[in-house]
């Protein structure tokens, strides 16, 4: 039993790691720049758990990026920077002309003198 425990141990090599491709490079256009990850240590204010990659030399990896600018991704939307309420319906329509966008109008006093909700976005 214990031979055939002794074959086991001496077929697989200790000091192998599982290397998986560099999403960060991957998402830039280089892919297949396989990577694997070393623990160098613990932060002292977190208390985590510190990581560097290692590319298969064993090197610490460097990220590729290509020369273009990096872009925020499509599907965030721009903060709202701004909120107007207003009554007069000229004075909403220069707002609009202005950049800013219509989201509402409600009767909001006794009244019923309509108030037109804008906002204005980064």
């Amino acid at each position: 039993m214990s031979n055939i425990l002794n074959q086991a141990e001496a077929s697989t090599p200790l000091n192998q790691k599982k290397m998986r491709e560099c999403s960060i490079c991957n998402s830039a256009g280089f892919p297949q720049q396989l990577i694997t990850f070393q623990n160098i240590g613990e932060d002292s204010v977190t208390g985590k758990t510190i990581w560097k990659p290692i590319d298969e030399n064993g090197n610490e990896h460097k990220h590729k990026f290509n020369n273009q600018e990096f872009r925020k991704p499509s599907f965030q939307r721009k903060k709202v920077v701004d909120i107007a309420a207003v009554t007069d319906v000229q004075e909403a329509k220069k707002l609009l002309l202005q950049g800013w966008e219509y989201k509402t109008s409600y009767p909001a006093t006794i009244s019923n003198i309509p108030h037109f909700i804008l906002i204005k976005r980064e």
